[in-house]
């Protein structure tokens, strides 16, 4: 099912590109754009951010599902007695808007939301349904800035709230009140563990690349580092370490055909946005994009991702596709 929404909206962004071209042939060639560097057009990435200096607006719109998420089944005297695998559908939104101070550095803050639910009936009794609001502000100031590669620094504040309604937890602390002789009072009681609530929060700084080897390709990177903590209340802070890289090839300057593809590749030492993965995250991607305008891109990025679980050995795969879309007015 993802894999065929995925294959309609690329079908829908490839016809719309000859409608867009004109607009290309207008644009003054003179204009510097930020991301068209050392002769090359660089592609967006939601998952790889880039070190340019530039205003811009961004947003994305996602859908995906996650599979062989683990949920432990406990009885009423706290033992495990079996396991529930479900799938999660999910939905995101998410905003970002950079700002140009000046030529050597930008402010920026963005804003997310997403929503998941479990597509079968024992998916939704083990795992609920939870939503997740997530933001940022930060800063990138330019180091170094040659012909064809640059490099500049970051800091990063990142925060999010998660609330989750959990059926099976309520049931449990339903069925332990009434064991407990509390027959009149069972479902008053037990009310706190229907709807949860969990904060995390990320302070991070690092390091963004870019090189340009030829005007079809080009390479991004970064790597930040810093302290989080997890949504459980109580837990410690932690180190948190994330890395990746991009290459993008634009088939404009070979071929003439306003086209790009991307690939990326993220790692992540602590995940950020759920309650059960308490570790590892690694993304690879895929994207097809418009290249004809050097302020504009317009574009499909897929991504599947692997997530440690706290409770389990088995890892949690997940399948997104973003509707990306991004403006740089300088």
């Amino acid at each position: 099912m993802l894999k065929s929404c995925a294959l309609r909206i690329g079908a829908c962004l490839l016809f719309a590109l000859p409608l867009a071209a004109p607009a290309a042939a207008q644009e003054p060639e003179t204009v510097e754009a930020p991301r068209y560097f050392g002769g090359h057009h660089f592609i967006p990435s939601t998952i790889v951010p880039d070190p340019f200096i530039s205003t811009t607006f961004m947003s994305t719109t996602g859908f995906g599902k996650a599979i062989n998420l683990v949920v432990p089944i406990y009885n009423l005297d706290g033992e495990k007695i079996s396991e529930v695998s479900s799938n999660i559908g999910f939905m995101l939104l998410e905003f970002d808007y950079q700002q140009a101070i000046s030529q050597r550095f930008a402010l920026r803050a963005a804003v997310s939301a997403s929503a998941r639910v479990g597509t079968s009936a024992e998916a939704i009794l083990a795992e609920g349904i939870s939503a997740l609001y997530g933001y940022n502000i930060g800063g990138t100031a330019s180091l170094v800035r040659k012909v064809n590669w640059q490099l500049s620094a970051t800091a990063d504040l990142r925060g999010n709230t998660l609330y989750s309604v959990a059926p099976l937890d309520f049931a449990r602390a339903v069925a332990n009140e009434v064991e407990n002789g509390d027959t009149t009072g069972a479902v008053q009681a037990a009310e706190d563990t229907l709807l949860g609530k969990g904060d995390n929060l990320r302070i991070l700084g690092g390091l963004r690349g870019a090189y340009t080897p030829a005007v079809w390709i080009g390479f991004t990177g970064f790597v930040e580092a810093g302290m989080g903590e997890k949504f459980e209340n109580g837990s410690s802070n932690t180190s948190v370490v994330n890395f990746g890289a991009s290459v993008s090839f634009d088939f404009n300057p070979l071929t003439g055909t306003p086209l790009g593809l991307l690939g990326t590749l993220r790692n992540e030492s602590l995940s950020e946005k759920g309650d059960d993965q308490g570790g590892n995250a690694l993304s690879y991607g895929f994207g097809l994009f418009y290249t004809g305008r050097r302020f504009f891109s317009l574009g499909l990025e897929n991504t599947w991702s692997q997530l440690t679980q706290n409770d389990t050995d088995k890892k949690i795969e997940v399948a997104q596709a973003r509707i990306v879309l991004r403006y740089d007015f300088r």
